[in-house]
């Protein structure tokens, strides 16, 4: 059981879903930019390092999204 209390949101749930969308929007094109930046500028053309690279690039950008979600999937008001 969670020992804080809920706090309402502060902006309301429809609010909070466009704003989460357009930021998650934004910001996976500029990861999905920075990658193939680092795939073909940076890394040099090894298959063994492009086996390592694309797996984690592919991936990576789901752990900053979660806590995005979670916020703006929070309900307005506590229900019992």
């Amino acid at each position: 059981m969670d020992s804080e209390p809920y706090k309402t949101p502060f902006l309301p749930i429809g609010v909070r879903k466009l704003l989460g969308t357009v930021i998650i929007l934004v910001g996976l094109t500029a990861y999905t930019l920075a990658a193939v930046w680092v795939a073909v500028d940076v890394l040099p053309e090894h298959w063994a390092v492009q086996l390592i690279f694309y797996p984690i690039a592919g991936i990576a950008w789901a752990f900053p999204v979660k806590p995005l979600i979670d916020w703006m999937q929070r309900p307005d008001k506590l229900t019992n």
